[in-house]
């Protein structure tokens, strides 16, 4: 499967399912609702670690940019799933009229939302590791790093022009 379709059907899927909580969880939808789009941001972002790994060669400068806003992205997220719960939380322990089938739902939303997100950093992590030697070697400079060149006779300096040599 293609990377990031899994995010982006699960990110609109939930926040189909955020329209429908009840009215009074307001607060915490607009949080679910943010979560789901940073969700969705996510997995639209997550093919370009892909163009970063063709036919054998690793371009840093590409995983790089790639890990980098799936971090922050992962961070942004368990920050706003950690305020989306305060409401429900007041919800749960104060008689109100929220029923109990949408607060159990959106008390489940946060959690495989950022699931899903670790799952995305972790897979871009675990498939652009360009490890320390490479670093070092190549910094990231936007060279493309691709297998060992063959062992041989090193191309020289084009011939300048003018008369042929004796």
């Amino acid at each position: 499967m293609r990377w990031g379709v899994p995010s982006i059907i699960a990110a609109v899927f939930l926040g189909v399912v955020v329209l429908f909580l009840d009215g009074d969880l307001m607060i915490a939808k607009l949080f679910l609702g943010i979560g789901a789009l940073c969700l969705l941001a996510a997995g639209i972002y997550l093919p370009a670690g892909r163009r970063s790994v063709s036919a054998g060669y690793l371009n840093l400068t590409i995983a790089a940019q790639v890990r980098r806003p799936l971090l922050a992205l992962s961070i942004i997220e368990a920050v706003l799933m950690g305020i989306a719960y305060l409401p429900m939380i007041i919800h749960m322990t104060e008689p109100t009229g929220v029923s109990t089938v949408s607060l159990v739902t959106a008390m489940l939303i946060p959690v495989v939302i950022l699931v899903l997100v670790m799952m995305n950093y972790r897979v871009v992590r675990r498939l652009l590791p360009p490890g320390p030697e490479t670093l070092r070697k190549y910094g990231l400079s936007g060279q493309i790093v691709g297998p060992p060149v063959p062992p041989g006779p090193t191309p020289g300096h084009p011939r300048e022009w003018g008369p042929p040599r004796a």
